[in-house]
């Protein structure tokens, strides 16, 4: 007997889920948004990935991913207003220091739990907040598990910005700590999403594989946003250059895409975060790998530096599909970066 799995009952509040770039900038845009009204602290948890990456590929069935989606959203969101989900690590991007309304989660350590956490829960539509890692090109399956319960927001970040994190990820992908899920190639350890390309994704060296990356996800991430515009999904695209220079119009678009509002909790949140910022990547480091500068570095300073390093370390083959994904990039999304091409070596 092949009977279909099905969550019967599921919960009705929104799954919010800010997904972008390692280093894309998604901490800033998930400060705001959890400090609207009626959102969870953010967390960071890969089953949402593992299970589109597993699904996408043709490891997992239609049934069994969608209702593992759901399963595990209701669980973390019952968890959540129990008090079982509290980071208490202090330096944690997820941890009580840097989620507003830190009183609130201990108040709830105490709380005896029960069905009637969930009719709060539904009745007040407290959505839950979720942070990922380039899972938007394979987030059909998210669409198709929560319906209008998701409220999926893609950060966009210039690739220039880019290269520091992903060459440090990149350099690292051999670490029992790094838990991307990845194929094995020949008995190399490839990315999920270098399958495509594994043959040079093997061959090429640590700068190339952080350019390609950056320059071929990048690639699915313009083209699924495109095909999302043609539909009536809920998707909002935000600019991280546009969100820390002009915090406010950023956040008026996150109220209305949420239907939610500000609260005091989104003023210290600004604070905390640097914003508005003059420089656009002068804010604090959330990974040993974040990409940060000093405000008294110019725009130009810190591109050249950057320039000057992927110059020296990467293919002319690589820099030169990477300078099509900056020019696809300031196409799109204006910014102080857009006018700096002229900085690279002819």
């Amino acid at each position: 007997m092949n009977l279909e799995l099905k969550l019967h009952n599921s919960f009705t509040n929104d799954v919010i889920i800010v997904d972008g770039f390692w280093g894309g900038g998604k901490s800033v845009i998930t400060s705001i948004v959890g400090s609207l009204t009626g959102v969870e602290k953010k967390k960071v948890d890969g089953i949402y990935e593992y299970l589109c990456i597993t699904h996408s590929v043709g490891k997992m069935s239609d049934d069994a991913a969608k209702t593992m989606l759901k399963i595990y959203a209701d669980n973390t969101q019952y968890n959540n207003l129990i008090g079982r989900e509290v980071n208490l690590r202090w330096s944690d991007d997820t941890g009580l220091r840097n989620n507003p309304g830190s009183l609130l989660y201990f108040g709830r350590l105490f709380h005896k739990g029960g069905d009637s956490v969930i009719e709060i829960i539904n009745s007040n539509n407290l959505a839950m907040l979720i942070a990922s890692h380039g899972l938007f090109s394979v987030s059909n399956l998210l669409f198709e598990a929560y319906g209008s319960r998701l409220k999926l927001i893609e950060v966009v970040r210039h690739p220039i910005h880019l290269f520091h994190n992903v060459r440090g990820y990149i350099a690292n992908f051999e670490r029992a700590r790094e838990f991307t899920l990845s194929f094995d190639y020949k008995g190399e350890k490839i990315p999920w999403f270098a399958a495509t390309w594994a043959d040079e994704f093997v061959n090429s060296s640590i700068a190339d594989r952080a350019l390609l990356s950056i320059s071929r996800i990048q690639k699915s991430v313009i083209e699924l946003i495109d095909s999302l515009a043609k539909s009536d999904k809920p998707l909002l695209v935000l600019a991280f250059e546009q969100a820390v220079t002009d915090p406010t119009n950023t956040i008026q678009k996150l109220e209305k895409f949420l239907d939610r509002t500000s609260t005091k909790r989104t003023k210290r949140v600004l604070k905390q975060q640097s914003l508005p910022r003059a420089q656009i990547s002068a804010g604090k480091s959330t990974s040993s790998f974040s990409f940060v500068s000093t405000a008294s570095s110019t725009e130009e300073e810190i591109y050249l530096q950057i320039i000057k390093s992927i110059e020296s370390l990467a293919s002319e083959k690589a820099i030169q599909e990477f300078r099509e994904t900056i020019e696809n990039y300031n196409a799109r999304w204006a910014s102080p970066l857009n006018g700096l091409e002229s900085l690279w070596s002819k």
